[in-house]
């Protein structure tokens, strides 16, 4: 199969060199960049300190005052990569099997949070559901936005000889169509995405074939391609 892999750099590039060694020809071109920003985070001290993506430990982790923001605070994760990520950089964080909001809000350290200061680390916009779910439970909860996510405007032409696209995140689905759908691209294309609330985004996005792969690793992009390989899709 030829696969377009839509997902933004470094992590394109890895997880492209894991689907060729599989057999896969792969076009790695992202439709959102990842641009730094350069406002400061708050203030600590911090009971929590949350990484919502690679990009957070990346761009936000060196602006995070040491002594005053992670002295005693406890580091978490979205996910393994991310807490791998961390681990290069000598912080020790703790992740959720389920590299979702819902997987952080499901870990029993963050249940009880009343008088609880948590700082969320990630890109401008996104989801609110952890932020909104952790002031319920009592915490007061900060972001620090250290990076925006910005559209590609041209979608590159090599990616419609595709048999397969990979879309790891609703931002990047709403792309993915926009740009594929204008150019052309078929409908029915198949769409791996790493979740099924991802994957009904479908009705607005024009595109019909989504497949929910339960995660947004390369394992299991390639257990969605095993998938559509023995179905005999494309």
């Amino acid at each position: 199969m030829k696969i377009w892999v839509s997902r933004s750099r470094p992590g394109a590039e890895r997880q492209a060199e894991d689907l060729r060694a599989a057999g896969h020809q792969v076009v790695v071109a992202p439709v959102l960049d990842i641009q730094a920003l350069s406002a400061p985070p708050p203030s600590g001290p911090f009971d929590w300190v949350i990484f919502l993506s690679e990009h957070a430990v990346r761009h936000g982790l060196e602006a995070l005052p040491r002594a005053a923001g992670l002295a005693r605070a406890r580091m978490l994760a979205v996910g393994g990569r991310t807490a791998a990520v961390l681990q290069q950089h000598g912080v020790q964080a703790q992740a959720p099997d389920d590299a979702t909001s819902e997987g952080l809000l499901a870990l029993p350290q963050l249940q009880q949070l009343a008088g609880q200061r948590i700082l969320l680390v990630g890109g401008v916009g996104g989801r609110t559901l952890l932020a909104q779910t952790l002031t319920q439970r009592g915490a007061r909860v900060e972001r620090f936005d250290c990076y925006r996510r910005v559209a590609a405007q041209v979608l590159d032409p090599a990616v419609l000889d595709c048999d397969v696209v990979i879309a790891a995140s609703g931002e990047a689905l709403s792309r993915v169509a926009s740009l594929w759908l204008a150019a052309g691209g078929p409908a029915d294309v198949p769409v791996l995405v790493p979740s099924a609330r991802v994957a009904a985004q479908a009705v607005e996005s024009g595109l019909r074939s989504l497949h929910d792969c339960a995660g947004a690793d390369s394992a299991a992009w390639l257990r969605g391609l095993e998938r559509l390989q023995r179905a005999g899709t494309p």
